[in-house]
């Protein structure tokens, strides 16, 4: 049975139309990555999940029941939206006390999860002299207190430096191998395909592709790169195999639906020489590209 559940959902801001007709599902122990560029929908749907913001049409569940009406929703989901949340002037440990206690936890286990993300020598210290990558642990530390089985978060690895990420990383895949329920948002895509099991990709509020990462890369195969003096020859014999061959150079072309193999089997049947050939499989990044139409620049995907 699915954990998180999103069915046909749809939210107008105005005469925007920001999530439209949206359905996807996750299952129990697995992360997934909830991808798509600038205005894709990504937040308002993680808000529409929280009950933060009221679908016009369609639900989002969790646990099989809509957010307000989980018994103590804290016991089920931990959420990270918009950093830690805590108040400048609340003591980090002060912060983790009191969303322990609403949430019926013992207030001790405000000091497990700051020892679990990093934070007890920072325990005793007011939250507004954090830096970005502390807030981000504390949010995490937060969304953990209730010991949920679900995690929602938007941008987690925000401000954190690579042993940061990786320490994250670590942290998730933790969680999902004890059957629990990852569901993050990121626009860094390298790091997303370090961590997640699989991915919802949408742009402008449609679900473009819901798959495992590995059944997504090797759906978009692979990019062969030859080095021939008869680059057009070649390319017009694959165009009958369903190949695409782009001439990239007075020597070189470029094949995708076509593996290695079978480039250099034709070739020596037609008696087109190769000087180089290697392939290279297409990563996370190349495939978000391909399907949203965005611009290589990795850096303004939100």
């Amino acid at each position: 049975m699915a954990v998180i559940e999103v069915d046909n959902l749809t939210k107008w801001f105005g005469s925007v139309l920001a999530v439209d007709g949206l359905s996807f599902e996750v299952s129990p122990g697995e992360i997934v990555g909830f991808l798509g560029p600038n205005g894709a929908g990504k937040t308002t749907t993680l808000r529409m999940l929280l009950g933060l913001v009221e679908p016009n049409g369609g639900n989002a569940t969790i646990c099989g029941r809509i957010y307000r009406e989980l018994e103590n929703p804290l016991r089920h989901v931990g959420a990270v939206l918009e950093g830690s949340g805590a108040h400048p002037g609340q003591r980090a440990r002060e912060h983790l006390r009191i969303q322990a206690m609403t949430g019926g936890v013992p207030t001790s286990r405000a000091d497990e999860v700051l020892d679990l993300v990093g934070l007890t020598s920072a325990a005793d210290r007011r939250t507004g002299e954090f830096s970005l990558g502390m807030r981000q642990r504390l949010g995490l530390a937060a969304a953990l207190v209730c010991d949920p089985q679900v995690l929602i978060l938007d941008e987690p690895a925000n401000g954190l430096d690579p042993e940061g990420v990786r320490w994250l990383r670590e942290i998730l895949r933790g969680f999902a191998d004890e059957g629990r329920t990852v569901l993050l948002s990121s626009h860094i895509l390298a790091e997303v395909a370090q961590t997640v099991d699989s991915v919802v990709i949408l742009d402008n509020g449609r679900l473009v592709v819901q798959s495992s990462l590995e059944d997504l890369t090797r759906r978009s195969g692979q990019v062969v790169r030859i080095r021939t003096p008869l680059p057009q020859d070649l390319a017009m014999s694959l165009a009958p195999l369903g190949a695409s061959a782009t001439v990239v150079g007075l020597d070189r072309l470029e094949v995708s639906g076509a593996s290695s193999e079978t480039i250099g089997l034709l070739a020596a049947d037609r008696g087109v020489p190769i000087f180089e050939i290697e392939s290279e499989s297409v990563n996370l990044e190349d495939v978000f590209f391909q399907l949203t139409g965005t611009s290589d620049d990795v850096e303004e995907i939100r």
